[in-house]
């Protein structure tokens, strides 16, 4: 079978729907999935979607593909990733699904792929899925497996909350932009506790409100605004299937999931003195300032849910973290990226420090941080542009701290270390885009470092400045 080989990216799959991805494509690649999991021994799997307009036909479509192989199929309905991961040990299957392209705009679709327990595919997994499409080489079972539906929302709620004991009634705003949190963070947060504002709450594939995604600095903006408004303790913004989260304090004032790294971090190294903590190469620099202050050990890893992951259960680690918003516990929960208990794990610490998410913040290490920008590139050249950009870091950085491909096996980024800051140039592994952060800790170098990233990207006439996937443009201007 024909299909665009782009769409098969380091961790999950992920495309334009009726461009890249129709009905005969998904079905195709939910045997090529079937097959790896026979190939595991794996006879069964739980699947989700999430509410994006296509999701009841790639779900259809993609059980269709799996049961030919010969794997039992529990469908979940509508659901957040982490509910999938979540039935994975309710339901005891290593096989988990999940339809959604998370924070890309609505035209986008794809899969997450479980191999395991919280676990999900890597890139010699993807790969072989696609080798699998491409040569059409599928397990073709005698008997096909057998479709089961159910319903996790209340385990998933129950398990969650037991976890969590949250001791103030915080006022919260939280916008899922229409996306699927909408039908279950509400519930959850008032079932913590908590007073509960919700914005955009009615669920619309099409998210007319925009893109649900934490790290857009104008979704981010609105959310604060509100959030002084209702004069609420604080503000949270998700992804479009709820493994990701965003948060504003008090002030309004945007708290980017870096700093939310080093707050998680320096709570579990209160009680955990010495972990290791995993960070991805996008993060400031207070994240491993933090990390050694209060006792831990910061290892920087390749950015990606599936990567941090692998990194943590190999490191032994008790926490990871994304600035993307995945947060990644290993002590007292599963390890997966979780949204929701993110959220509430949050709100726990405050509530036992009794204290503000701004006061918190305040006694933080402080640099002046652009948010993460996102600028379109073709996928057949992105690579090769964050290639050229490192050898000009090297050149025009010489005597300062590169981390790329030569630090990080296999990284997809390239990152420079100042004695005040960082910049750093990667390409997407969920879509056609470069995503670059910088940071500094005075408004003049940072102003330097900005024009710097600027000039850097107008060199290669490949970049596209207009594009729905770019986010946060404005901060270069």
């Amino acid at each position: 079978m024909e299909i665009n080989p782009f769409i098969f990216r380091n961790y999950d799959i992920r495309g334009i729907v009726d461009v890249d991805l129709d009905s005969e494509k998904v079905e195709a690649i939910g045997k090529a999935y079937g097959t790896l999991l026979r190939k595991r021994k794996i006879r069964q799997a739980v699947m989700g979607w999430d509410c994006r307009t296509s999701g009841e036909m790639f779900k259809d479509a993609f059980t269709r593909g799996l049961i030919s192989t010969g794997v039992d199929v529990i469908q979940l309905g509508i659901i957040m990733t982490q509910m999938m991961y979540y039935a994975q040990y309710n339901f005891q299957t290593n096989g988990g699904v999940m339809i959604t392209a998370s924070h890309n705009p609505h035209n986008f679709n794809g899969f997450k792929l479980g191999i395991g327990f919280s676990l999900t595919t890597g890139p010699e997994d993807v790969q072989e899925i696609k080798r699998c499409v491409e040569n059409e080489n599928y397990v073709r079972a005698e008997e096909w497996g057998h479709i089961s539906k159910e319903n996790i929302t209340k385990n998933y709620f129950q398990d969650v909350l037991k976890r969590i004991k949250i001791n103030k009634k915080f006022k919260v705003v939280i916008d899922p932009r229409h996306g699927t949190t909408a039908l279950y963070l509400p519930e959850i947060l008032r079932r913590a506790g908590c007073e509960v504002i919700c914005l955009h709450e009615n669920v619309d594939g099409n998210f007319p409100a925009g893109t649900p995604d934490p790290t857009d600095e104008k979704f981010m903006t609105e959310l604060g605004k509100v959030v002084l408004d209702h004069k609420a303790d604080l503000g949270f913004a998700f992804d479009g299937d709820g493994d990701r989260i965003g948060v504003v304090d008090e002030k309004g004032r945007i708290l980017w999931n870096d700093v939310l790294v080093a707050i998680f971090a320096k709570e579990i190294l209160e009680r955990f003195p010495n972990s290791k903590i995993i960070y991805n190469g996008l993060c400031s620099q207070v994240v491993p300032l933090v990390i050694t202050k209060n006792g831990g050990q910061p290892i920087i890893w390749r950015t990606g849910h599936s990567f941090i992951k692998s990194k943590i259960a190999e490191e032994g680690a008790a926490f990871g973290g994304e600035l993307s918003g995945h947060f990644f516990f290993n002590d007292n929960a599963y390890g997966h990226d979780d949204g929701a208990y993110a959220a509430l794990r949050l709100l726990e610490y405050l509530s036992e420090k009794n204290t503000s998410l701004s006061a918190l913040y305040e006694t933080f290490p402080h640099y002046i941080s652009s948010p993460e920008i996102k600028i379109g590139c073709p996928d057949d050249k992105k690579v090769e542009i964050i290639q050229t950009i490192s050898k000009s870091f090297k050149q025009d950085f010489p005597d300062n701290k590169i981390t790329d491909s030569t630090i990080i096996p296999g990284d997809d980024g390239t990152r420079i270390d100042f004695s005040d800051g960082m910049i750093i140039f990667r390409y997407s592994q969920n879509g056609p885009y470069i995503t670059v952060k910088f940071e500094a800790k005075d408004q003049e170098t940072y102003t330097q470092r900005k024009s710097y990233v600027r000039k850097t990207l107008k060199q290669y006439p490949e970049m596209i400045w207009q594009d729905q996937l770019c986010v946060n443009l404005e901060s270069l201007e």
